[in-house]
């Protein structure tokens, strides 16, 4: 009898935490001005248990507090919708996707987005296979490479590059060959101007904007750096 009652308990006690893990999913993306619906919840909630469950055997994320996954990295990745004007089925490149941020999340709250994940880990590559046939996430790919290996094959070129595990030297080279002319590169940082390394030294990228927003629970400050392409006179 005692067995069951401490079986229920821990029942309930998990429920609880998932009402209240998935509340605050609600109102942290609404902070952002964005509004999620009950699929998009669910998805998310999936690649929660699937990212958790993952990451005890490789490293995806050193971030294992639930209620830190959803603010450091769900709200921070969607925060692109917000800041970008994604074209409507526009190619979006996230580049070094590791645990699919920002890119998953990206494509949960723009399900019209075509995806391509770029994660040279072969490890990473099949949580992200894994991840996205799970989610049944339709229009998604995962190249397993390098950047630079990607800018030298038969691509569509894509819309947007998004990144938040490289900065911008790191893919300068290969941007504009991977990009439509009139792309943009979108930079996750913390305004401290590492990720940006390399665009004043840059000849096709200027930056466009910059977005800066707050992190729920008072994660910190985020900056979303827009670069776009110069345009030849």
């Amino acid at each position: 009898m005692r067995l069951d009652v401490v079986r229920c308990f821990t029942y309930l006690f998990h429920v609880e935490q998932e009402r209240e893990l998935r509340q605050f999913l609600l109102a942290a993306a609404q902070s952002i001005g964005l509004s999620l619906t009950s699929t998009q919840v669910e998805q998310f909630w999936i690649h929660l248990e699937q990212l958790l469950k993952w990451n005890k055997a490789i490293n995806l994320t050193t971030i294992t507090d639930p209620y830190e996954v959803i603010g450091k990295h769900f709200v921070d990745s969607l925060a692109a919708l917000v800041a970008v004007d994604f074209p409507i089925e526009g190619v979006v490149i996230d580049v070094g996707s590791g645990g699919g941020f920002p890119g998953i999340p990206l494509k949960i709250g723009r399900q019209d987005l075509r995806l391509i994940l770029i994660e040279p880990s072969q490890k990473k590559s099949s949580f992200l296979r894994a991840v996205t046939g799970t989610l049944q996430l339709k229009d998604v790919h995962i190249f397993s490479g390098t950047v630079a290996a990607y800018a030298v094959g038969e691509h569509a070129p894509g819309d947007v590059i998004v990144m938040r595990a490289l900065g911008f030297d790191e893919v300068a080279p290969f941007a504009s060959s991977i990009l439509t002319q009139r792309g943009q590169v979108v930079l996750y940082g913390t305004g401290k101007g590492v990720k940006e390394s390399g665009i004043e030294k840059s000849t096709n990228f200027t930056i466009e904007s910059k977005y800066t927003f707050s992190l729920p629970r008072d994660y910190g400050t985020r900056v979303l750096t827009i670069l776009s392409q110069r345009i030849p006179a």
